[in-house]
């Protein structure tokens, strides 16, 4: 309080000198725009110091790269999956997904997403376990005859792997939702299937592709 009052009094005293020498030297037509003016420049932080303080000590926080464990935790939210399911769903893709790959893993996990916007996939999925459980991921994943890996049980190695190009693959996939590819249905890459696309050397063959008619 005490520092604050003493600026006012400088102040005065600064305006006060302001007027004497602007009416010493017949200026006084213009000494309230002048003094004004003074005030202005004294009180307002310039516009370079404002960005500067914002660009170090705000804008830096939002830049902040995500970690998968950050992105996990939107993953969860977003496709409503607890931490079960999408252990379940994580290790499937990495099982089916032989060369263990980025490529492969990601390719995978599209195929499953795509399942759940097709409206053929979506009803008979749904008419197994349940209203709408055809647009879970988890559920289009766990379908009988569908993922052998799933049905052989060979898929547990992978429930608690948490790292690797394949496990990034699918944190990104499910956090961006960038598309590669429109198939529904693969085949391990030694299946030869007519009209397939391999998108590595050793992944799997991918086919029937989801039609614009049969997409939610």
């Amino acid at each position: 309080m005490n520092n604050l009052i003493e600026s006012i009094c400088a102040l005065r005293i600064f305006v006060g000198y302001v007027k004497c020498l602007i009416y010493k030297c017949n200026l006084k037509y213009l000494s309230m725009p002048i003094t004004y003016l003074l005030i202005i420049l004294l009180l307002v932080p310039s516009a370079e110091s404002v960005i500067n303080e914002v660009s170090v000590k705000e804008f830096s926080t939002y830049t902040k790269a995500l970690t998968n464990e950050d992105k996990l935790a939107i993953i969860l939210d977003k496709y409503d999956l607890t931490k079960k399911e999408f252990n379940v769903l994580k290790a499937i893709c990495l099982s089916e997904a032989e060369s263990n790959s980025y490529t492969d893993a990601y390719a995978v996990i599209n195929t499953i997403y795509n399942r759940t916007h097709s409206k053929s996939w979506v009803k008979s999925i749904s008419n197994r376990y349940g209203k709408d459980t055809g647009k879970s991921m988890y559920y289009q994943a766990i379908a009988p005859n569908q993922f052998v890996v799933y049905q052989h049980g060979s898929y547990k190695k992978h429930l608690k792997t948490s790292n690797g190009l394949g496990y990034d693959a699918i944190i990104d996939f499910l956090y961006s939702e960038e598309i590669m590819h429109n198939y529904l249905s693969f085949r391990a890459h030694n299946i030869k299937v007519k009209n397939s696309v391999a998108f590595s050397d050793k992944g799997n063959n991918y086919f029937n592709e989801l039609k614009l008619s049969n997409r939610i």
